[in-house]
């Protein structure tokens, strides 16, 4: 995030700290990493120095030839290391990272090892980058890391242990189970775990968490943009890998395709991720999309215009960031109905209220509500002049809309005044936990410091920009956490 960000003509700013604010996940560490024209020529003497981040070229199975991977130089030695994404590297399963000689990897097949690591460095970076550039996301963990992925397992499987990504082969022994969803399903499941509080690990909770694997892996296939002869976005899991033979693991736009349900029943435990699934593709897609999988609903109004997969993903990550003990559909529609809100305004809102009606999880107690002002009779403009910017205040966001922050931590922010703002304007910030501070400088830069003694939880910021009689306010969600998120995960070692 760049801190000087442009607002245009801005004749006078005036910055107002109104009591604390809350921290932003993502104040992101952006690290620049170029590979010189010869490969080789990081000194002035054409050396290599140690521990040196590069650009490799790998031979992947699922996305093209060649692709590039971010890996490390150390000792010699080229490997599977990626130093800009910390913890992040592959290797085989009780063995060591893969290295070697040369900055070239991989030959293309599904039953290399070396190329089912290309995959792997690849599908988790571009998630690292995805998180980052669409959510504000810091990293896997909020926090700037990553972890690490072993393959080889000799198991039709591929599972997120708390530690890291493990990855097996499809049944027919053709293909190691590492396309770009797949690989993104795992890093995921720890983006799930290491966002908002213990969900209580209920029933609904695990289907909730398997879910949002799902969408985390769709959101990586969108976000790299892959032709069709490749791993293309779509909401199909598991449809390049093949796993058991029978093609996709989930449809998300009709999950009972593949034996899942489409909707959610109180009464009946559901089965694994489809009623989520088929609440982000419509409220993504919609009912009918052109060039897309129609979808059908369970209850409600028949046709759902879809707001788009990016909002639809800040709206499902900000949710998932008030996630609590004893998550449960109803806790999920409450948290992404005022995510919407808040990011947004009242049509997304009601689009999200709507999806979520649509697989029939009613209103819930407690959700917020919206009402759509009247439009005022149309009337002659008023003159303005051509040769400068509105003077009007009319939008105020923040970037990034959330962000974790460990007590004793910090964080940064960018407010966003509308474009063409040309007078005197007013910021100011409120709602922030105990212990918590927030400074907002001339470059509208906000930084939020969380006290050690900061309660863990979520919390709303307001932002208000004030012009005039003009006021327009935006939120942001700190989560204050700052124990290991792993343990939260039932099988993984040392965990009770």
């Amino acid at each position: 995030m760049n801190p000087k960000t442009t607002l245009g003509a801005f004749a006078l700013l005036t910055v107002v700290a109104m009591g604390a604010t809350a921290p932003a996940s993502g104040a992101e560490a952006t690290s620049t990493v170029s590979r010189h024209a010869t490969a080789r020529s990081a000194g002035t003497d054409g050396s290599l120095s140690s521990g040196q981040a590069l650009l490799g070229s790998g031979n992947s199975h699922f996305n093209g030839n060649p692709v590039t991977i971010q890996t490390t130089y150390s000792a010699g030695l080229y490997s599977l290391k990626d130093p800009t994404r910390p913890g992040l590297s592959c290797g085989r399963l009780n063995g060591p990272v893969f290295t070697k000689t040369t900055d070239t990897w991989g030959d293309g097949t599904g039953t290399s090892l070396e190329t089912a690591c290309v995959d792997v460095m690849f599908a988790a970076q571009k998630h690292w980058d995805m998180l980052r550039n669409w959510l504000g996301r810091n990293g896997v963990d909020g926090a700037g890391n990553s972890y690490p992925a072993v393959v080889g397992m000799n198991d039709v499987n591929a599972y997120w242990d708390g530690t890291r990504a493990v990855f097996g082969h499809n049944s027919a022994h053709t293909k190691q189970l590492t396309s770009l969803d797949v690989v993104g399903w795992q890093y995921g499941r720890a983006v799930y775990e290491m966002s908002g509080s213990n969900d209580g690990n209920g029933t609904e909770a695990q289907d909730l968490s398997k879910s949002a694997a799902d969408i985390f892996g769709t959101l990586t296939e969108h976000y790299v943009n892959h032709p069709l002869a490749l791993d293309e976005p779509d909401y199909l899991i598991g449809e390049e890998v093949n796993t058991v033979g029978a093609g996709p693991l989930i449809h998300m736009y009709n999950p009972s395709l593949t034996g899942y349900s489409n909707c959610y029943n109180s009464l009946v435990p559901p089965l694994p991720g489809g009623a989520q699934d088929h609440w982000f593709y419509l409220l993504a897609e919609g009912t009918n999309p052109p060039g897309k999988p129609t979808s059908p609903v369970c209850a409600g109004p028949s046709t759902l215009t879809g707001i788009g997969i990016r909002k639809a993903a800040r709206i499902f990550y900000l949710g998932l960031q008030r996630k609590t003990l004893g998550w449960s559909y109803g806790r999920a529609r409450v948290a992404t109905v005022q995510a919407a809100k808040n990011l947004y305004g009242c049509p997304e809102m009601n689009a999200t209220k709507a999806a979520w009606t649509a697989i029939r999880v009613p209103a819930q107690v407690g959700e917020p509500t919206c009402s759509m002002p009247t439009p005022p009779p149309s009337a002659t403009p008023s003159p303005t002049s051509p040769s400068g910017p509105s003077s009007s205040l009319s939008g105020i966001t923040v970037d990034p809309p959330s962000a974790r922050v460990s007590p004793g931590g910090s964080t940064t922010v960018q407010i966003k005044l509308s474009p063409g703002t040309a007078q005197q304007v007013t910021l100011s910030a409120g709602g922030s936990p105990a212990g918590t501070t927030v400074s907002i400088d001339q470059s509208t830069t906000a930084t939020i410091n969380v006290s050690a003694s900061t309660p863990q939880g979520t919390y709303t910021i307001t932002f208000v920009a004030t012009s005039g009689g003009s006021t327009e306010t935006t939120h942001f969600t700190l989560i204050v956490a700052g124990e290991d998120r792993r343990c939260l995960i039932n099988d993984h070692p040392g965990c009770g």
